[in-house]
């Protein structure tokens, strides 16, 4: 008897070729479901793409929430930002704020803007205080850091650039 008797046929072959597609797609990095619709859409039928994406959400290779954190922890391992870019990077591959909001809530901005900073300031070879902070200050603002941990950031790593072991020795200890 030969295989293909054997296996059921789909009565939709827009959606094997959609959820083909979507596989693919899903097997070079994780998406959000937005995303994969986006991408499917004007190739295959909108009853072919809620069904790719219904069977993908079932399957769990399709979570946004999951997409998320993973998003917000790759960004700390690999390219610091601040929780404002990567609200935005989410944002525009169509992730919900509530589901932003969530992957960042234990997202530790001081870590990863003194990681960013040290790693950036290490390579400026400025004396000048004011233009340290300046530049290092602007470096960190445009990857998404602000606030205190934007100032508390420039001022901890422009004291180490003056002692080195002031960071080794007392760590995190702020004198004000």
């Amino acid at each position: 008897m030969a295989l293909s008797s054997k296996m059921p046929k789909d009565p939709d072959p827009s959606y094997t070729k959609a959820r083909n597609t979507a596989l693919r797609l899903i097997s070079y990095r994780s998406r959000s479901e937005s995303e994969v619709k986006r991408r499917l859409q004007g190739r295959f039928t909108d009853g072919a793409i809620e069904k790719t994406l219904g069977s993908l959400r079932d399957q769990g290779l399709v979570d946004d929430a999951a997409f998320a954190k993973q998003w917000r922890e790759q960004r700390e391992r690999s390219r610091p930002r601040g929780p404002a870019i990567i609200s935005q990077e989410l944002r525009r591959l169509g992730v919900d704020r509530e589901v932003i909001q969530d992957a960042l809530l234990d997202f530790d901005s001081a870590a990863n803007a003194y990681k960013a900073g040290s790693k950036y300031a290490s390579k400026l070879s400025v004396a000048d205080g004011t233009e340290f902070r300046r530049k290092l200050g602007g470096f960190l603002q445009r990857r998404g850091f602000g606030g205190d941990v934007l100032g508390q950031t420039v001022e901890r790593i422009w004291r180490e650039s003056l002692d080195p072991l002031d960071g080794a020795i007392d760590g995190d200890s702020q004198d004000d």
